[in-house]
């Protein structure tokens, strides 16, 4: 073998040890890229469960705004999941929006929610509260019960709480009605037996071997209605009255001031006393969400009428002896000498103001000597305010 014929194949060798070896390091090359793509497919199936997810906290949350509540909202979560491809959409019990997404990639997303809404009760007393005669009360709710019914909340108050029944009468908590609490309340909608009182004998919170009282009548000595109705706090007293109809109350045509004041606003204040005698023009009024307020002054009425909207009494006077206050108060005729000297609102008739009754006087008396059907309709408030937001640290927090 010559010397050429070496070179030529030493040359070849060469070039094929070359070949092999960058091969080799395409091989390896092409391995890496591959796992790369491969990665980066499963990022790109990651990021889109994790928006699908997303997409489901915003749905949900969307859907607890629109109805005021997150049971009102629970019958919604559905369309979340058939629109997002989710498993589930739901809302456990310390608020927390729940969106699970399971496909070829999986992922669970929790925010929490926060709930300033109104607080819930048809009636809401900071004064003594004492009923007389016989009252069907169909409530307001605060979310589900463990049993699947609705807490029913008939009666929130801070005080003493006096129920006198007059032969054969009692005091009976139904169900909600439909669109009472909020709009699309469900005829279905049923109170949770532990959340649906029954009185038919007297019965007083001073008297501590009774327990007739069931969860629908909430005692909180803590409790303060105001910023929950008018969405701010007592301080700005000022600026929340620049939204109403402001008016000097009267013993004699009370009635007929209002009635003319609601119709320039839906937001009336009232500054004195109010006597609404049998309020029929009051209670004539078209059914638009009306707020009445009465401040700094007894209201009294004998009316048979349903008034539609929400009656505020906000008393921070000082109260002694309110005995002189009650002459010229044609419809305190009835109320008798001893509950005069601390009474601050007394009705003899069927009056009721649908969108529920706030008695903002810790130191007064509210006095009822009625046969009422007081039907709660959280729509007939025009300040039902349902801020839902998310919680701080929580989302959004840009």
């Amino acid at each position: 073998m010559n010397k050429h014929q070496q070179s030529g194949m030493t040359t070849l060798l060469i070039t094929s040890m070359l070949l092999i070896v960058a091969l080799l390091f395409s091989l390896a090359s092409y391995k890496s890229l591959f796992y790369q793509i491969k990665r980066t497919q499963n990022e790109v199936l990651a990021r889109q469960a994790h928006w699908a997810a997303e997409g489901g906290l915003e749905c949900g949350f969307a859907a607890i705004q629109y109805t005021g509540s997150i049971s009102g909202a629970s019958s919604t979560f559905n369309d979340c999941e058939d629109l997002l491809n989710l498993s589930d959409v739901d809302v456990d019990n310390d608020n927390y929006i729940n969106s699970e997404y399971l496909g070829v990639s999986n992922k669970i997303i929790k925010k929490k929610i926060n709930l300033s809404s109104r607080l819930a009760g048809a009636i809401q007393a900071r004064s003594d509260l004492k009923l007389v005669g016989d009252y069907d009360i169909y409530p307001d709710v605060d979310g589900l019960n463990i049993d699947g019914n609705y807490n029913c909340i008939a009666i929130r108050y801070s005080n003493k709480f006096f129920f006198e029944r007059t032969a054969p009468g009692e005091l009976e908590v139904f169900d909600p009605e439909q669109n009472g609490p909020y709009q699309g309340f469900p005829t279905s909608g049923k109170c949770s037996i532990t959340h649906k009182t029954l009185l038919n004998s007297n019965t007083s919170t001073e008297d501590l071997t009774k327990n007739n009282l069931k969860k629908d009548f909430i005692y909180d000595s803590d409790f303060d209605p105001f910023e929950s109705v008018f969405d701010n706090t007592r301080s700005e007293l000022d600026e929340i009255k620049k939204d109403f109809e402001i008016i000097d109350g009267s013993k004699i045509n009370c009635d007929e001031k209002i009635r003319d004041a609601f119709l320039i606003n839906n937001k009336v204040w009232v500054s004195g006393h109010c006597d609404l005698m049998g309020g029929t023009l009051v209670g004539g009024l078209n059914k638009t969400a009306r707020l009445l307020v009465i401040e700094n002054g007894i209201f009294a009425t004998y009316g048979a009428v349903e008034f539609y909207g929400m009656v505020y009494h906000l008393y921070t006077d000082p109260i002694i002896d309110m005995s002189s206050s009650w002459t010229g108060m044609h419809s305190g005729n009835t109320l008798s000498v001893d509950d005069k000297k601390k009474a601050v609102y007394f009705q003899s008739g069927a009056f009721i103001p649908v969108g529920g009754l706030v008695l903002d006087s810790p130191q007064g008396l509210s006095v009822f000597h009625s046969s009422m059907n007081f039907k709660f309709k959280g729509d007939a408030n025009p300040n039902d305010n349902s801020n839902i937001t998310w919680i701080k640290g929580s989302w959004h927090d840009f």
